[in-house]
């Protein structure tokens, strides 16, 4: 009897591989993400796991390292100004919509919340590599949004004396919080009813 194959199969997509692991780590977090559960998300027994991806701790960086760059696409893209806007409300909108799209439920997948924020903050207390990929994500975010409001306040977009530390604080505390609240439970339409308002009240339209 032939046994079981156990290198990769022909088919194998590391991209769809890790997006899969993305998932696990992102439902179970790290410590509740077991090799098994691993194996079972992306198709893979334990060996080819090894080969292609490495260990846990491994796959773990690997996945919220993917993670980080699906964010900072999609917050940059929001955050880019648009023919349409009639203020800069329109972009904080624009930006805390993309917060419920990232760190919104993905019920397609099982998921929700910030993958990084949600799995990484226990683990980044005595890890500090992962403690190292969630400052890369906060301060991603931070540095986006700081280089847009001041691009903002250069075009008049906001006055020449707008806080733009406190905005930038205040915008990226929201994004977080509506990844909390998402993972927490808390439907996305209840938060989509709170964007226009939040960001009227964040950025007031004269």
């Amino acid at each position: 009897m032939t046994g079981k194959p156990r290198g990769r199969p022909r088919n194998y997509d590391s991209d769809q591989v890790l997006e899969r692991a993305l998932h696990a780590f992102w439902r179970g977090g790290y410590s509740g993400t077991s090799l098994d559960t691993l194996a079972e998300a992306t198709g893979l027994n334990r060996p080819s796991l090894y080969a292609g991806l490495g260990d846990k701790r491994t796959i773990y960086i690997k996945a919220m390292r993917r993670f980080q760059a699906y964010a900072r696409e999609h917050f940059g893209q929001a955050l880019q100004p648009q023919q349409a806007d009639c203020s800069f409300a329109d972009v904080v909108v624009r930006y805390l919509r993309a917060a419920i799209e990232v760190d919104g439920d993905h019920p397609e997948a099982g998921v929700s919340g910030c993958a990084v924020i949600s799995t990484a903050t226990a683990e980044a207390m005595m890890d500090p590599e992962i403690r190292q990929v969630l400052e890369d994500v906060l301060g991603e975010m931070d540095t986006q949004l700081h280089d847009r409001l001041v691009a903002a306040t250069e075009s008049g977009e906001l006055p020449k004396g707008a806080d733009i530390a406190a905005l930038g604080f205040l915008l990226a505390s929201t994004a977080h919080s509506i990844g909390i609240r998402a993972r927490a439970g808390l439907a996305r339409d209840a938060i989509e009813r709170q964007v226009d308002a939040i960001a009227r009240i964040l950025v007031p339209v004269e």
